[in-house]
């Protein structure tokens, strides 16, 4: 792994500056060689039998909606997904959804680079429970410390959402809800063990009396790891020792309603954790490997309530942190810590009109960052920003308007737009089609690094459209996407590795996701393909593939067993901008099953890369080698 933040001028920064795509074909010429196999998915649809979920997100509108009413492209990964996942990181569970591609240096703990629709990992918004979480100084999400046991379930919407959230949600947006209370009161409780002496224990408790519901959740975990870094490393940075990681988490969540119509929602999640890293060899102790101390807090209140009919108001004063210090270290350049601290206040008004919900908010931004190490220029920013919004729905037609006002000191005042429109061709079939428009400011690190800045930086400038249709049978469901994107002033490395802002990218592509059942069988099936570009030299984006698929298939033989298999596949990538570094493509397999023993009892068994196939998701780095996870768990689901 690398130091996300003291190698920032080095390999770590290039999956940050990827420079701009291109595109020299059309979104449907290059979908037609597809296109026989999209038909004949959508002609098996009709025969699959499996009655359609339809539960609420609240991340694309800001307010609940409907999954099948919602304008974007949206994806719900519920809590029965993420513990099948036990004992993966979040990074894994987020490459298999679609139009998600993922580049990691290692494994558990260690920095990955998210890219949603083909954008920048920059492009990606993390929110956490509503709160913006990661670093100011790379201008990155973090995912790496992220505990799957303490989140309930995870929204991922794609597609331009600066006009909703502001600044940096170019490609998209991600955001973890961490557990609530329900009625009622249950305990819960689990233990994984697996490769490279792999352990997990989580315990919590919900329920709900009165006005009261409350949510406590408590987990550890720890890894011997594998080692993630190979000979092709950059930089000399290779070490063949395993990379340990552990960790310690909790959260908290209250509600309390003191009023008719009105309630009071503390939360709180906080993550601390220990991993190792490759920076070289010692000669002298070549049993040494650098290690970084992460912490990861986010948290915050919100009082909510009906102002009048037709009328809610809510308050938000929220906090993140993020916190990376490296204590041990080959290179004495990867020493030092790193802090990035936000506070969000927020004050949002949903009015119920004639044409739909109006949205008022008005909210501001604070980010500062600090460093053992690194003196900034400027260490502090403040974003002020004001939004209106309207989403609306009227017999056959869905409509969503949106507009967002930002301003800071650095790059003074940046408005977004988005409009979205839905019709009903029937009652399984419908269309729709958005446009939009987003930036992404510079980071810290872009604007003030020490010998490997650029202050005269501007930020990212970027429109998409998209037209996709969706089919929603009563047995099943289908939905395909086509998407155009196209960003300006988009910051990578010079040769020198300078950030400057370079001309103009665009990313074409299209998406297809079906799921069904057929009898005992659940069938789901994700194809994603794209050519992301740069529009300067016709180079491809590097660390994305043009075409990526998810194949997944469940049995349930009898009503307290299910087994399952799943093949994720990509194609090839570059490691570099100037497309010299190649990274081969990939196929993995994976094998699961779980037994209910009883209604509170639940054992799991997961095989990760069953074919122990191995590949580079960066260069210099390898993938997690064939794993297996034994989980046993308690509670009612």
């Amino acid at each position: 792994m690398l130091s996300l933040h003291r190698r920032a001028p080095k390999r770590a920064r290039i999956s940050r500056y990827l420079a701009p795509a291109a595109q020299r074909a059309v979104v449907f010429r290059l979908l037609a060689p597809r296109l026989p196999w999209v038909a004949c998915l959508a002609g098996a649809l009709p025969a699959l039998a499996a009655p359609p979920l339809d539960p609420i997100v609240i991340t694309g509108a800001r307010e609940p909606v409907a999954l099948s009413d919602a304008l974007q492209d949206v994806t719900l990964i519920d809590r029965a997904t993420i513990e099948a996942h036990a004992g993966a990181s979040i990074e894994s569970l987020l490459a298999e959804q679609p139009g998600v591609q993922v580049a990691t240096s290692g494994g558990m703990g260690s920095v990955s680079s998210v890219f949603v629709r083909g954008a920048n990992s920059d492009s990606t918004l993390l929110l956490i429970d509503g709160m913006r979480y990661g670093s100011a100084s790379t201008g990155t999400p973090i995912f790496y410390n992220l505990p799957l046991d303490q989140i309930d379930h995870i929204e991922i919407v794609r597609g331009p959402m600066s006009s909703v959230y502001g600044g940096d949600a170019a490609g998209g947006v991600i955001q973890v809800f961490t557990r609530r209370g329900q009625a009622g009161g249950d305990a819960s409780a689990s233990a994984t063990l697996g490769s490279e002496r792999y352990g997990a224990a989580d315990v919590g408790v919900r329920g709900a009396s009165g006005a009261l519901d409350y949510a406590l959740q408590s987990g550890v975990q720890r890894s011997n790891g594998y080692p993630y870094t190979n000979p092709h490393a950059y930089f000399g940075i290779y070490n063949p020792n395993p990379d340990h990681f552990e960790q310690t988490s909790a959260s908290a969540n209250l509600g309390y309603a003191f009023a008719p119509g009105w309630s009071l929602r503390v939360q709180g999640l906080d993550a601390r954790g220990t991993v190792q890293f490759a920076d070289g060899v010692d000669p002298t102790q070549p049993q040494r490997t650098a290690r970084s101390l992460l912490g990861s807090t986010s948290g915050g209140v919100t009082v909510q309530g009906q102002a009048a009919p037709g009328w809610t108001t809510s308050l938000r004063l929220m906090a993140s942190r993020d916190d990376y210090n490296t204590d041990i270290a080959v290179s004495a350049y990867d020493l030092g810590r790193f802090t990035t601290a936000q506070r969000l206040a927020s004050w949002q008004n949903d009015v119920a009109t004639p044409l739909g919900t109006v949205l008022l908010a008005a909210e501001q931004l604070h980010q500062s960052v600090s460093s053992t190490t690194t003196t900034y220029a400027t260490d502090a920013r403040t974003i002020n920003g004001l939004q209106l919004g309207l989403n609306g729905r009227a017999g056959a037609n869905t409509w969503q308007m949106n507009a967002r006002s930002d301003t800071n000191a650095q790059f003074g005042r940046r408005t977004t737009g988005a409009l979205a429109y839905g019709r009903d061709l029937a009652p399984a079939w419908r269309v729709g089609v958005s446009l939009g428009t987003s930036f992404v400011m510079p980071s810290f690190n872009d604007l003030y690094y020490p010998g490997y800045s650029n202050p005269a930086l501007q930020p990212q400038r970027g429109r998409s459209k998209e037209i996709n249709l969706r089919w929603r049978g009563e047995s099943a469901q289908l939905r395909l996407a086509l998407f155009d994107s196209r960003y300006q002033d988009l910051i990578a490395l010079d040769a020198n590795y300078l950030p400057v802002n370079i001309g103009q990218s665009r990313i074409r592509g299209a998406s297809a996701q079906a799921t069904g059942r057929v009898g005992a069988l659940t069938l789901g099936a994700v194809l994603d393909t794209m050519d992301p570009r740069d529009l300067t030299d016709a180079t491809q984006l590097a660390h994305r593939a043009r075409n990526s698929a998810t194949l997944t298939a469940d049995w349930q033989p009898a009503a307290a067993l299910t087994l399952g298999a799943s093949l994720r596949a990509a194609g090839a990538r570059f490691d570099d901008t100037a497309n010299l570094q190649s990274l081969g493509g990939y196929g993995q397999v994976g094998l699961h099953g779980h037994w209910q023993c009883n209604p509170l009892w639940r054992l799991s068994l997961r095989l990760d890369n069953a074919t122990d196939h191995g590949y580079e998701p960066a260069y210099g780095y390898n993938a997690p080698p064939r794993q297996v996870f034994l989980t046993l768990r308690y509670g009612a689901r």
